[in-house]
């Protein structure tokens, strides 16, 4: 599989909000599950602050389709998804 970051861009402000709500009363597993699949998995999410429109997510995914059909059931939320691929180099300037 390939990595992507891939920018998530709300509708508007009510559509981020509605999700914040759906996601918020979902358990971890239930939200992990919801963003699996053989194709697709997202790796890490990144939301923003306040009336920010745009979040980022990590995934590991067959291609940029594979992505949208696990995300397909969340459409109604988003702008089309901005993906980018990425190489598996990376440099994380965390590690000790």
């Amino acid at each position: 599989m390939k990595n992507y970051i891939v920018t998530h861009t709300f509708k508007s402000k009510e559509a981020k909000a509605k999700m914040m709500e759906v996601t918020g009363s979902m358990s971890m597993e239930d939200m992990t599950k919801a963003m699996t699949s053989d194709n697709a998995k997202c790796q890490m999410s990144w939301n923003t602050p306040g009336d920010n429109l745009t979040m980022f997510c990590w995934w590991k995914g067959a291609d940029p389709d594979a992505i949208n059909k696990q995300l397909e059931s969340m459409n109604d939320f988003y702008e089309p998804h901005k993906f980018v691929e990425c190489t598996d180099d990376i440099i994380d300037f965390n590690a000790n």
